[in-house]
């Protein structure tokens, strides 16, 4: 280890956001309690309940790793299936073209091919990184390609059906921590890094398309705005999120503060175009209104009680986030409920 990880019409999107799914809070919410640290939680594409957890040992600094597959049954989680790896699982993406497919990020610089069909696992295993795979991301327009970002200060593309990957892109200069495909511009993507920097991608290009200094410290997560494809946020271990318009980069649009240490992973979410999740080494899961930067913190919660590091929305259940930390929890939950803490 080198580094330590410094489609609705709604009227009212504010209201929407705002507002927990009905009489959510009033029974019991979904936990599962993992036997390692929680780093990564990704909802199916596919199915509504379905979502996958990436799982570490000791942090995820020394042991090994695992991936669960698991579904919401009522009030209840049950694991459906896991795999096990030999080093710790950093971070994990479904397949967006096979419903029994997913990709782990691994902390041996590896990334292992999962098939929920095949008889024997896993699929394939992909070794170019040199240091820890800290994200994967599939790609949402072309189905056949994920990107994946590493402490080798890379990030390369990948098809599921090619041992070698088919780009790496090698303009950071420090850990690369997080990569995102645009939701709807074919072959552009953002990474984020240690050097400070974002950079954007388009691979009809042969280098970036623009490289922004998003913060004095390491940027340790990025995600798109689902709805505008102009604007990306970045988050950062100076404890801030930057939103920022592509098309004007100089100065962020906006810059939210709440976090009381350091932003580890954030979402925008899929059914309100202003609604972003966030969650820190600050323990605490937040939800902000981008459209509202005077006033942007719609709710913060402290459920889990060691570093929170991953984070999703469901695409088929508006309102329903899961969270996971390494208090070896995940929760699921409909956003602005009263979410009790991890046990």
């Amino acid at each position: 280890t080198q580094s330590t990880w410094g489609t609705l019409n709604l009227l009212d999107s504010r209201t929407f956001i705002c507002a927990p799914v009905a009489a959510a809070s009033h029974r019991r919410m979904p936990l599962l309690r993992t036997e390692f640290s929680a780093y990564s939680v990704e909802f199916s594409p596919f199915f509504d309940n379905v979502f996958a957890v990436g799982c570490a040992q000791h942090y995820g600094i020394i042991g090994q790793g695992r991936q669960y597959i698991c579904r919401v049954v009522g009030d209840a989680i049950e694991v459906t299936r896991s795999f096990e790896t030999r080093d710790g699982v950093y971070d994990c993406a479904w397949n967006e073209a096979n419903e029994h497919q997913l990709v782990s990020g691994c902390s041996d610089g590896s990334i292992k091919l999962w098939d929920l069909g095949a008889p024997a696992n896993p699929l394939a295993s992909f070794a170019e990184h040199t240091n820890e795979v800290s994200s994967v991301d599939w790609n949402l327009t072309r189905k056949d390609l994920f990107a994946s970002a590493s402490w080798d200060a890379t990030v390369k593309i990948w098809s599921p059906t090619v041992a070698q990957s088919l780009r790496t892109l090698a303009e950071h200069r420090y850990c690369a921590y997080s990569v995102a495909w645009a939701p709807s511009r074919d072959g552009v993507l953002a990474s984020a890094s240690g050097d400070g920097t974002l950079k954007i991608w388009d691979l009809k290009a042969p280098s970036s398309a623009a490289t922004i200094p998003a913060h004095d410290f390491e940027v340790l997560a990025v995600d798109w705005c689902k709805y505008n494809e102009n604007v990306v946020a970045s988050g950062s271990i100076d404890k801030s999120i930057r939103l920022w318009d592509l098309r004007s980069p100089a100065a962020p649009l906006a810059v939210l503060g709440g976090h009381g240490f350091a932003v580890r992973r954030l979402k925008f979410s899929p059914h309100a175009e202003s609604l972003l999740a966030s969650v820190g080494y600050d323990c605490a899961t937040m939800l902000w209104d981008t459209a509202a930067p005077a006033a942007p913190i719609l709710h913060r919660s402290e459920h889990h009680r060691e570093f929170a590091v991953g984070l999703d929305f469901n695409l088929f259940v508006p309102g329903q986030i899961a969270t996971c930390g390494w208090d070896n929890a995940v929760h699921v939950f409909a956003q602005g409920s009263v979410v009790p803490p991890t046990p």
